[in-house]
């Protein structure tokens, strides 16, 4: 770092308590439900989607990774998944 002060997403106090209420929410079995994981998958989805921009930005910036190659590898490889789970493809009795 060249004399630049490390912004925080957010301190220890914060971090703990995230870290808690992750635990909780595995805990009470609720990660285990086949729904909730797949609203979770739709929801990291539409993110990725709105902010795809930012994304190729980020890995240019950070790792000089090229736009095809971020949208090919990271983003359309995301929704293909989706949509090959949508189609039956990638669901398993084991996995529900």
């Amino acid at each position: 770092m060249s004399g630049e002060e490390v912004q925080k997403a957010f301190d220890e106090e914060t971090a703990s308590s995230v870290v808690k209420e992750l635990r909780d929410s595995f805990g009470s079995g609720k990660t285990r439900r086949y729904e909730w994981r797949v609203s979770q998958v739709k929801a990291l989805l539409k993110a990725v989607v709105e902010n795809e921009q930012q994304i190729v930005d980020a890995l240019r910036s950070d790792l000089a990774k090229p736009p095809l190659e971020t949208v090919v590898y990271e983003i359309i490889s995301l929704i293909t998944l989706h949509e090959l789970d949508d189609c039956g493809f990638v669901s398993h009795p084991a996995c529900q």
